[in-house]
């Protein structure tokens, strides 16, 4: 009895405590990359110490995250809580609410992220959706649950998109879309983990999240109906995902996240801080820097920030949707104003490649 007593004691004492100086703040800059067909990758059952050895990782994409005060954002006034906001693609915001114990999404401004309806407005979840909780321990468990409804009118809506969603306009004057989702988080393990480029102290917590996402059409007599079943949309019903957070109090990025399959042991892809090293086995793909121009759409400039790249000297086109290069100028590894003044609106295609010509960044251009 004396052994095990000494090792339960000595696990404990390996504890970390994940603390809220893990939380991002202003001017933070987070950088992590993306594992599209992780291997070896072993989830181990709960308990600990464990160490988990993730450094064949390879980086197949890689992401830059940047938070500004909310406040920069132009649907501020939308989220009038919010501290953060961060600017994602073709111009879309996502705002963020921070206290002492929580780090919460409260909602996104742009376009339908679902990609049904290409319309933009604000999609606010009610209560928010926690991201990060602090002081977080093993064992600790949480359950949240938040929703949004969107309602549009079919009258603002392309027929078009309506045909292509298959939905019968009849007496119809409305469309929802309703998301409600839970989740149960529980911290079920600790010990160390490696990376590509460095090795951690870590809390494990396993998310359990339940997404039903319904699609409801409004008659004039009849009230709201739910109609996900009669016309399906992919994406849309109930969906299940597992997901296991490795968090360190060291560093604000999640040390690694793996995504799992349908029935939650086999590894789909890893998320992991990127410290800009190759994996152990020296396998380096083409990977692809995630940057965005900011705004975009645009006007007259927009801004590309090149500072994620490695230093060093890059060329950076722009393209008419037909291939036509438009603009082409040498540029460092640092934010870069593009001058649209000269261009049609319209919509354009950007790249960045490095000396030997490798595309290490690509994306779209709205200018309006």
């Amino acid at each position: 009895m004396i052994l095990p007593l000494v090792a339960l004691v000595f696990g404990l004492s390996a504890q970390i405590t994940v603390t809220n100086a893990t939380f991002p703040a202003a001017g933070d800059t987070l950088r992590t990359a993306t594992d599209n067909a992780p291997e070896n990758i072993v989830i181990s059952n709960p308990g600990g110490p464990y160490t988990w050895d993730f450094t064949g990782l390879t980086a197949d994409a890689r992401q830059v995250t940047v938070f500004r005060p909310a406040s920069e954002g132009a649907a501020a006034a939308s989220y009038p809580t919010a501290d953060l906001v961060n600017f994602g693609g073709g111009g879309g915001e996502s705002y963020f609410d921070v206290t002492a114990t929580n780090f919460d999404l409260l909602g996104f401004s742009g376009q339908d992220p679902t990609g049904t309806l290409p319309i933009a407005t604000d999609f606010k979840f009610t209560p928010p959706v926690p991201q990060f909780r602090a002081p977080l321990t093993f064992i600790a468990s949480h359950t949240s649950s938040s929703s949004l409804a969107l309602a549009f009118s079919l009258a603002d809506l392309p027929s078009e998109i309506l045909d292509s969603l298959g939905i019968p306009t009849g007496l119809l004057d409305s469309i929802r879309i309703r998301v409600v989702t839970g989740r149960n988080d529980l911290v079920d393990a600790f010990g160390t983990v490696m990376i590509p480029g460095g090795t951690y102290d870590v809390l494990r917590e396993k998310r359990i999240e339940s997404t039903d996402t319904r699609i409801e059409a409004h008659a004039l007599f009849l009230g709201w109906q739910d109609i996900t079943d009669i016309v399906p949309i992919p994406g849309f019903g109930q969906v299940t995902t597992t997901s296991y957070y490795f968090l360190s109090n060291t560093a604000k990025e999640p040390i690694a996240i793996i995504n799992t399959d349908s029935t939650g042991t086999l590894a789909t892809d890893v998320e992991f801080k990127d410290n800009g090293a190759p994996s152990a086995t020296g396998d380096i793909r083409n990977s692809l820097y995630t940057l965005q121009p900011t705004p975009n759409p645009a006007t007259d400039f927009t801004t590309l920030d090149l500072s994620a790249l490695p230093e060093g000297e890059y060329t950076l086109q722009l393209f008419t949707l037909n291939g036509k290069i438009v603009m082409s100028q040498a540029v460092q590894a640092s934010p870069t104003r593009i001058s649209l003044q000269s261009m049609p609106v319209g919509s354009y295609f950007y790249r960045v490649s490095d000396k030997q010509q490798r595309t290490v960044s690509a994306g779209a251009l709205i200018r309006s």
